[in-house]
């Protein structure tokens, strides 16, 4: 991603709104709207480096073009997040019914729904107005870290298959109290992980200049 990131800030940088619309509108559909076609395959891993460029175009064009998404359409983001969730709830019901063992086909991170509502999300949280809170910023801090180790792919088959046993879970009552605590560990742990890896950088660089001095 950071070989790319220059290149695609160019790509950026120089189209134009109604050409960077329809390069997002092209990965829109190849990323989560093919995949739900029978024989048409455009990615197997949904936290590949294409996948991740096409949120990375996403997130150029809010960018580029913020005033678009100000607050004063806060209701239409608001309503397009329910809306989601709503249809993604729906769709457990109705897939369940048709297609007991594919019921969670609109919840994996190729879905057009979790799309739609990360999106809205984002401008939902874009868009609020928070104070200050340093202990807040030291976590958010370590987000990058947490997505970085808990997709990393020696680790993720050993962290989901093995400990989590995610599986296993499918099928019973509780599996979303399950989801919401595993969710909660893996964050908090990961965090631990990166703010372990911060203090142990910070005093070797004191060393070191303690050191050269």
């Amino acid at each position: 991603m950071y070989i790319l990131v220059p290149y695609m800030n160019l790509v950026i940088e120089y189209l134009n709104k109604k050409d960077f619309q329809k390069l997002l509108i092209t990965l829109f559909v190849m990323f989560s709207l093919l995949p739900y076609m029978k024989n048409i395959t455009v990615i197997t891993n949904n936290n590949s480096v294409i996948n991740l460029v096409y949120i990375y175009f996403i997130g150029g064009y809010l960018r580029k073009y913020n005033d678009d998404f100000s607050k004063d359409k806060m209701k239409y983001y608001i309503l397009s997040f329910i809306g989601s969730l709503v249809l993604m709830l729906a769709s457990i019901i109705v897939i369940d019914f048709i297609k007991p063992n594919h019921w969670f086909a609109f919840l994996t991170t190729s879905s057009p729904l979790e799309a739609i509502a990360g999106i809205s999300l984002f401008l939902i949280a874009k868009n609020i107005t928070i104070s200050y809170n340093e202990i807040i910023n030291k976590i958010a801090a370590s987000t990058f870290a947490v997505y970085l180790i808990h997709c990393q792919a020696i680790f993720f088959p050993i962290l989901w298959n093995k400990i989590v046993r995610a599986d296993q879970w499918q099928s019973v009552p509780y599996t979303v109290g399950y989801e919401l605590l595993v969710a909660c560990v893996i964050y908090c742990g990961a965090t631990l992980i990166d703010f372990i890896r911060i203090y142990i950088l910070k005093t070797y660089l004191k060393f070191k200049v303690r050191f050269v001095g």
